[in-house]
């Protein structure tokens, strides 16, 4: 196909990396799933894992969606990640104001990117396991 329009991806070689990049950022979240004491909310993983799916729904918003795995996995991401959370949140004794606001955010976020799969999933462009 080559190049189709003047857009900064609208062309073979700029889909392609993007595939690649978001294909990574999936990858880092799946690997983080697979550890949750990863996602304890003093680890690294807590705060990249939002800022990846953060990243990935931006890219969908903007018409450029990643080959969301499976909707009943996302929601197994977001099962896993909130419990490790949820377990491990208290050690760190915040402000209960910044524990509630930290977790609605959180919700949030994950149920963005279950939102634009769905979305995917009903334009068929969702992978199959």
């Amino acid at each position: 196909m080559g190049t189709w329009a003047h857009g900064n991806f609208d062309n073979d070689t700029a889909l392609d990396w993007l595939d690649d990049i978001t294909g990574q950022l999936l990858d880092e979240i799946a690997e983080a799933m697979d550890s949750p004491q990863s996602l304890e909310a003093d680890e690294l993983d807590a705060d990249l894992v939002p800022c990846r799916i953060e990243l990935l729904c931006a890219m969908a918003e903007k018409g450029m969606p990643p080959h969301w795995p499976d909707v009943q996995v996302l929601a197994q991401w977001k099962q896993i990640y909130l419990q490790a959370w949820d377990a491990s949140i208290d050690e760190l004794e915040p402000a209960p104001d910044y524990k509630r606001d930290r977790r609605a955010t959180l919700v949030a976020t994950f149920d963005r990117m279950l939102a634009l799969a769905h979305l995917a999933e009903d334009e068929g462009e969702v992978e199959e396991d």
